[in-house]
């Protein structure tokens, strides 16, 4: 029945992109159809913000803003944009600091020339004034290269700031990138490299992780209903209240539209469902009020799937686990949580198409009675 549902929303926004771009004068494009696919999926909040922001100032969208959206949400380019242009401070930096490297050796060379010269007429016969002119010439020798030195260290030192700030930038810049504007929890790109990153380590300490994949209830409804300012109020609410309720290794991210994703590092199944029920029941004593006039709205229910990843399993296989426990959560009357759980067989059949070994734990040594009674 999910799978059913899920190819029938597929669908529906497929339609949906190639009517837009119909409306809109543009070519049916792989990069035009992705942007208008992510946008009436909603699985990448970024997109649709900026979308909606371009369509309130202009009726149409052209050829260039679509580009310009693909580059900055959908392609690699605005992580190679922030990427390339840091290098190319960086490489300025470090060219200005050979030079002034290359300057000082250049003088460190002229100033042991000096000295060798002075040395050479100390040790030869000279009149007073030949010494004296030898010494005010390395007097002078030393302290330009004092000055030379001194300018070195300046440069060095503000390169140092340089480097320091750029480095701070672009792990802004980066961060950003993974941030969801809202929710101000991780977006969908967070959530994918987190996923493959708890995975691996999942997979060699042999530690458990848990995924929950959360909706909210009757949100469209909601959204139709008092209007999407209100319904971000929703979104930031379900955000905030999961911030609260988890720990520190606890992963969040927002998924798309109104579904959000929870990575529980070192968490078994059954003390995820303790976890997705802890969060479920405190966004039950929750309500929406309406600030202007504060009117109460009504409260907010979450629906919550829970698997947990076997070794060897695909993430795609995973998340979609997660999917079906969550579509089955919606199913059976919403505001629940519904785990889903493996059968021996189906582990092991993993484990075998993955090629993983299990070892057997080592038992002990049992002295038995093999008397006859």
């Amino acid at each position: 029945m999910a799978v059913d549902t899920r190819q029938q929303q597929t669908a529906s926004w497929a339609l949906q992109s190639m009517e837009s771009m119909t409306r809109y004068g543009l070519s049916p494009t792989p990069n035009n159809y992705s942007v208008f696919y992510y946008y009436h999926a909603g699985t990448n909040p970024n997109l649709k913000m900026a979308i909606d922001l371009l369509l309130s100032q202009q009726d149409i969208l052209t050829q260039q803003n679509c580009t310009d959206l693909y580059q900055a949400h959908l392609g690699i380019d605005a992580e190679q944009r922030i990427l390339k242009e840091t290098n190319t401070a960086i490489e300025a930096e470090v060219v200005r600091v050979l030079d002034a490297i290359d300057r000082a050796a250049t003088n460190t060379t002229q100033y042991n020339q000096t000295l060798s010269t002075f040395s050479g007429q100390l040790n030869e016969p000279t009149s007073l004034d030949e010494i004296r002119g030898a010494v005010t010439k390395v007097a002078n020798e030393t302290r330009n290269m004092v000055k030379q030195n001194e300018r070195l260290a300046t440069q060095l030192a503000s390169t140092t700031q340089q480097l320091t700030e750029l480095r701070f930038n672009f792990d802004q810049a980066h961060k950003e990138l993974q941030i969801d504007p809202l929710t101000e929890v991780g977006n969908r790109k967070y959530f994918d490299n987190e996923l493959l990153h708890s995975t691996l380590e999942a997979r060699d300490n042999g530690a458990p992780l848990s995924l929950l994949m959360a909706d909210i209830d009757y949100f469209k409804k909601f959204n139709d209903a008092y209007g999407h300012a209100i319904g971000d109020q929703v979104l930031k609410l379900v955000a905030r209240t999961m911030v609260e309720n988890l720990k520190g290794r606890d992963i969040i991210a927002r998924y798309g539209g109104e579904e959000f994703v929870i990575l529980l590092p070192h968490t078994a199944l059954r003390d995820a469902e303790k976890v997705a029920n802890l969060l479920r029941a405190n966004l039950n004593t929750k309500l929406i009020r309406k600030r202007s006039t504060n009117e109460t709205l009504g409260g907010v229910t979450i629906s919550i799937g829970a698997v947990e990843y076997y070794q060897g399993e695909q993430l795609e296989e995973f998340v979609s686990r997660a999917d079906t426990a969550l579509y089955k959560a919606k199913n059976e009357g919403r505001n629940r949580v519904v785990c889903q759980e493996l059968t021996p067989e189906q582990i092991e059949a993993i484990r075998t198409q993955a090629n993983v070994f299990v070892p057997m734990l080592p038992t002990e040594n049992v002295d038995m009675d093999t008397t006859d009674q």
